[in-house]
């Protein structure tokens, strides 16, 4: 059966709403794997294992997909890209810090690091 050119354009048009509809599908997938993922944390310093020579050091990072972040359990005030910064005292020997992210969906992550305080 040959086509006509109605039945050419029919064609193409089914064609492009399949594509359109695929590539909706496809990014909606995408966005909500974000989601699925939960919260991410990204400490930029200190790093683990560092000694600290002074008393107070400040913890620096971003968290991704978090609405709340705490420090040894104190809430750390987050801006709205996800940066945060926090300044914390150092007490000699070693301080374990442990950073919460919780997402909007309850889910929790962790990451902790040790620092050692020089003793001066």
């Amino acid at each position: 059966m040959p086509l006509t050119r109605t039945s050419t354009l029919r064609l193409i048009k089914i064609i492009i709403i399949a594509v359109v509809a695929i590539i909706i599908i496809f990014y909606a997938i995408w966005r909500s794997l974000a989601y699925a993922r939960g919260p991410k944390i990204d400490l930029a310093g200190p790093v683990n294992g560092a000694v600290i020579s002074s008393h107070t050091v400040d913890v620096v990072g971003m968290i991704e997909r978090a609405h709340n972040l705490t420090v040894n359990g104190g809430t750390v005030p987050i801006d709205e890209q996800g940066n945060f910064k926090q300044t914390l005292v150092v007490f000699p020997g070693i301080n374990k810090l442990t950073l919460r992210a919780t997402d909007q969906f309850d889910r929790n992550t962790e990451t902790d690091i040790v620092i050692v305080g020089a003793k001066n």
